[in-house]
């Protein structure tokens, strides 16, 4: 496969919501979760430096849906931390309403293709799980991604600090 090395911002068409947007919406949800994160704030700086002197902007768009409860525990923490971060360098997109295909074949993506955005069966966005937090720098061109959960010891903002040194 590998067409997500081809993914562009631009690739994405449904319509996004904001963070304050889902935060209106999903507030009962989500505040327990949001209020308790304490990003780090020594990666905090590494990466607001990181895109300052790069002269760079972090374009991040996530994919899940409400009934996910990894989408219910990371999604806030993200908001957290990209309003912790508190810089114009980097924007927060949430595309929500994946929905599962219970009667798929195994060949076949496990989400549904009508009652899904079209991303989640578009090829070049390669979804296995939700959510998944695509990375892309200034130009719109991918960068990396986070798939469900940060990586085992580690947490957003150090996989996020990660994909920056690595790609930019």
């Amino acid at each position: 496969m590998n067409s997500i090395k081809h993914l562009k911002w631009s690739d994405l068409i449904s319509p996004t919501m904001t963070p304050d947007e889902y935060f209106k919406i999903y507030k009962e949800k989500i505040s327990k979760v949001y209020e308790s994160y304490e990003p780090k704030s020594e990666i905090i700086e590494k990466i607001k430096q990181f895109l300052k002197s790069k002269q760079e902007k972090l374009k991040i768009v996530v994919l899940g849906a409400d009934w996910c409860p990894d989408c219910s525990k990371h999604i806030p923490r993200m908001i957290k931390l990209i309003k912790n971060i508190n810089t114009k360098d980097v924007t927060l997109k949430i595309l929500y309403g994946i929905m599962v295909n219970a009667l798929h074949k195994p060949e076949e993506t496990i989400w549904h293709k009508k009652r899904s955005p079209p991303e989640a069966t578009d090829p070049k966005f390669e979804l296995k799980a939700i959510p998944t937090f695509y990375f892309f720098n200034k130009n719109g061109e991918y960068i990396g991604v986070i798939v469900e959960n940060p990586k085992l010891t580690s947490t957003l903002e150090e996989d996020i600090l990660e994909i920056l040194e690595k790609k930019i």
